[in-house]
């Protein structure tokens, strides 16, 4: 029985494939592939960086040697890349061992066992701003560093708090100098007078005192009781720092006067000139008017 069964759905089959056209059907099979199928990367097997942080801050003094740290490991066959952005232009510095930037002050060092190094020698303003540090896997691995330059700057102010260039006093008053100082050691400045250091001397009436302030040190010069001989260019300076100079005059009663008087004069002369001004423009006027017949 179950042989003519079979035989019986064979027959139906073939009868089946005749009124097709003669064609069995047919199943479409999928195509083979020899290549395997695309596989994730191990994270296991990818470089990283020493530092748990992507970005990071280095600040120094102008002409000071900046060292930008990028410590890579398991490297391998990949390659250590260091590039500067400005704006939307890419300038590419190093690539490897090798140097591709114009500038010597640019080198890479190499730190033994895994350090890339950029450093900048003799930093300047311009060299302040953003760099990266390239690693060439895929995904590329991207360490940014921001560079700071900082300028040493002092600036001298009056006991007011005004900031001068030159100040008048008179005989028997007191001179208070100030000297502010932006990124300088506190120990670092020094007070002097047409090039001969002013020292602490309470005894004669000199005083200087550095103390800490909210952006740096503040370094006070104070001088009791002036008198002519006081006058001249006294100075503040710092190392790496440009220094500041007000020029002090101090005037005796004679000379304060003969001042006073000068400016008194000018005064007068200018009061005078413009009277003498509009009187001749009223008088013009006038003669205009008669010359009119008004």
């Amino acid at each position: 029985m179950a042989i003519m069964l079979m035989a019986r759905v064979s027959l139906f089959f073939s009868y089946l494939a005749c009124l097709a056209g003669g064609f069995a059907p047919s199943i479409d099979i999928p195509a083979t592939t020899t290549e395997p199928p695309p596989t994730t990367p191990d994270p296991a097997t990818l470089p990283f960086f020493l530092h748990h942080l992507n970005t990071t801050n280095v600040t120094i003094g102008r002409g000071k040697t900046a060292t930008l740290d990028c410590q890579v490991f398991r490297l391998r066959d990949r390659t250590v890349s260091w590039v500067r952005r400005q704006g939307d232009t890419i300038h590419l510095l190093t690539v490897g061992s090798a140097t591709y930037h114009s500038n010597d002050r640019y080198q890479l060092e190499f730190a033994e066992p895994n350090n890339w190094q950029l450093v900048i020698q003799a930093a300047e303003e311009s060299d302040q701003g953003p760099y990266e540090c390239q690693v060439s896997s895929h995904p590329p691995k991207i360490r940014k560093v921001f560079l700071s330059v900082y300028v040493p700057r002092l600036e001298i102010f009056d006991g007011r708090g005004e900031a001068i260039l030159e100040k008048f006093y008179e005989v028997g008053s007191s001179i208070d100098l100030r000297c502010d100082a932006y990124h300088v050691a506190k120990d670092a400045i020094v007070w002097s007078r047409a090039g001969a250091k002013v020292y602490h001397t309470p005894d004669a009436g000199v005083s200087v005192e550095t103390s800490s302030g909210v952006m740096g040190p503040v370094s006070r010069l104070s001088i009791k009781t002036a008198t002519t001989t006081d006058s001249g260019n006294y100075s503040c300076s710092a190392p790496e720092a440009d220094t500041a100079t007000v020029r002090i005059q101090v005037l005796d009663g004679e000379s304060s006067a003969a001042m006073q008087h000068s400016t008194n004069s000018s005064s007068a002369s200018a009061s005078v000139f413009t009277y003498t001004l509009s009187t001749m423009v009223v008088l013009a006027t006038l003669s205009l008017v008669i010359a009119a017949g008004c």
